[in-house]
């Protein structure tokens, strides 16, 4: 009967979603396809295999550990541990994973809430003989997760501080590059993790992370572990807020980036979350939800973002307001056979949000008198440029001929990200008949120019870290599918001169370095099986324009550890792992 059930929500939830082709995506192409999903998670599952020993073969050597340890840093990092009731074998693995660290400026600030366990109480009063680095505190009552950190703060002597949870374990290295990063100016610092089994002994699942992402760390905590920041920061902010226990660590980061002055992403793995036999039912996943919401709505009303959360698939869901002046110019290109009219009143009349918006469609090529299609009227233009200065609407929507939207919610998601003051470039994922993602954002800093991300996985799949159910930053979307301001657009300098979908990766490094940001919007995912300007492989006179124009691009959102030729978003063996990335905030008030 729990299966039925099961099966039976999964139905509901996807005709909240995506109506009618959600069922049917459910149905018949999860069937149809699921050689397409065996593949994908055989693939992946190979991968992990790997990781283990590649992350063994990252560990500093010994060399490498006494040049860690002979340096001397300004600044000396506290743990924040609340301990409550732990097993004495787990605190004694993060005890040893903290005595372990190639860099001594460390000191271990733990507080219990009144644990009855005696074995805990045991091992705690052990550690705080053993090591003048461990601070313990008996409370005399159990304030939970959040309350318990602030009084550890309290213990806390060190400029910088860092949240470890009580059963978790550290990299040797995590102290030296959490202390390398804040030498480098940073007050807010995070790292790559993965996950470990009970007994410590396997490592798997690693997320490599993207720098400082804001509409993502709005969609989830992509953050997480682990967190440092300056004292100052921390208690700037007040420490946590009980009120959002279960996300608590989430509503930090939110805040805390709100005001740090430099966020540093070290692209290493220096922290192992513990997987435990211990069950997580479905009311604690909706209690951390809401509280997750919580914090989002926090912030959406401090930064006066003009727009609101709710709880979507156990995610905060943003909805944002659209001004009323807002107008979409639809510019239609790649053409190939002429301008096909019964694809455009099929996409039209499966669009049911936002249609409002359109001011207008401009067909790039051949167009034939074609009628109003819902008060919608047709021009024609010879080319993109000419498209862009005519158009009337203040967004451009670029779209590729054949393109069919997989939720009739597309246009108004993508207009509402697309007239944030901050953001360039909107788009989605493409996908071919068998939904598989062609291309899912690029990336560069790679040998060939640019790759699309997560090519090859099917979207029903398990995707990496579930990249596609939420808002995520990105270097470049592809002009199949491209929201844009019009006067960004041409403030921007355009696709010109290229060919192919380099024109919109060029497009999407000159918003970055123009203080913009991109994003993909889950719910733009777009079927183009006749998609005309991906290439396996750019045309050479692209790729030579590329690298005229970017000689050395800079990747945020694509982990250094990656594969640099597929895209796949798995972790290359023959890749070590890259130094410390600093970076300035970018892309998070509204004014910015």
């Amino acid at each position: 009967m729990n299966l039925i059930s099961r099966r039976w929500n999964s139905v509901k939830d996807a005709w909240k979603r995506e109506g009618i082709r959600g069922v049917y995506d459910l149905i018949y192409v999860r069937l149809h396809y699921r050689k397409d999903i065996r593949k994908m998670a055989a693939r992946r599952a190979a991968a992990d295999l790997q990781y283990d020993t590649w992350f063994r073969e990252q560990l500093p050597g010994s060399d490498e550990q006494h040049l860690q340890h002979e340096r001397k840093f300004s600044h000396t990092l506290s743990f924040l541990i609340p301990t409550y009731n732990t097993r004495p074998d787990l605190l004694r693995a993060l005890a040893n994973s903290l005595l372990s660290q190639t860099c001594d400026a460390w000191e271990a600030c733990m507080y219990d809430g009144a644990s009855s366990n005696q074995e805990t109480i045991s091992m705690l009063k052990q550690l705080a003989d053993e090591d003048e680095r461990f601070h313990v505190v008996f409370g005399r009552e159990n304030l939970g997760i959040s309350e318990n950190t602030n009084k550890a703060l309290f213990l806390a002597s060190g400029d910088y501080v860092a949240l470890c949870d009580h059963d978790d374990l550290l990299s040797p290295d995590c102290v030296y590059w959490i202390l390398d990063a804040a030498e480098k100016g940073a007050d807010f610092i995070y790292s790559d993790e993965d996950k470990t089994n009970e007994d410590g002994s396997r490592f798997f699942d690693a997320h490599m992370k993207a720098d400082f992402s804001p509409d993502a760390l709005r969609s989830g905590n992509y953050i997480c572990h682990i967190m440092a920041m300056s004292s100052s920061l921390i208690r700037s902010v007040n420490g946590l807020r009980s009120s959002c226990d279960g996300s608590q660590d989430h509503d930090l980061a939110l805040r805390a980036t709100e005001k740090a002055k430099a966020i540093a992403h070290i692209p290493k793995v220096l922290y192992h979350w513990r997987m435990l036999n211990t069950s997580f039912s479905h009311s604690s996943a909706e209690r951390c939800a809401k509280s997750a919401v919580r914090a989002v709505n926090d912030q959406m009303e401090r930064l006066q973002l003009h727009g609101r959360a709710q709880m979507k698939e156990l995610r905060p869901d943003i909805t944002y307001d659209i001004p009323e002046n807002t107008g979409i110019s639809i510019i239609i290109h790649s053409l190939e056979g002429g301008f096909d009219q019964r694809w455009i009143k099929k996409l039209l009349r499966k669009t049911i949000f936002g249609l409002d918006r359109a001011s207008e469609i401009v067909v790039v090529g051949d167009c034939p008198n074609t009628q109003n299609i819902r008060n919608i009227p047709f021009r024609s233009a010879t080319n993109v440029e000419e498209a862009v200065t005519n158009a009337s609407g203040n967004l451009l929507l670029f779209l590729e001929q054949d393109s069919m939207f997989l939720n009739n919610k597309w246009l108004e998601r993508l207009t509402m990200y697309a007239t944030r003051p901050w953001i360039a470039c909107v788009g989605g994922g493409i996908v071919n008949n068998r939904r598989n993602y062609l291309v899912y954002g690029y990336a560069v800093d790679v040998p060939d120019c640019a790759i699309g991300r997560m090519q090859g996985d099917n979207r029903h799949g398990a995707t990496y870290q579930l990249y596609d159910r939420s808002v995520r930053e990105c270097t470049a979307v592809s002009q199949s599918c491209l929201m844009i301001k019009k006067e960004v657009f041409e403030k921007l300098g355009g696709f010109t001169p290229y060919k192919s979908d380099l024109g919109a990766v060029a497009l999407g490094l000159r918003a970055i370095a123009h203080g913009f940001s991109n994003v993909l919007i889950p719910e733009a995912v777009c079927m183009a099986p006749k998609c005309s300007i991906l290439f396996d492989a750019f045309p050479s006179i692209d790729q030579k324009q590329f690298r005229d124009e970017f000689p050395q691009p800079t990747e945020h959102y694509y982990s250094p550890n990656f594969e640099k030729y597929k895209g796949t978003m798995t972790v290359d063996p023959n890749v070590h792992t890259a130094p410390v990335t600093v970076i300035a905030r970018f892309g998070q008030k509204a004014d910015a």
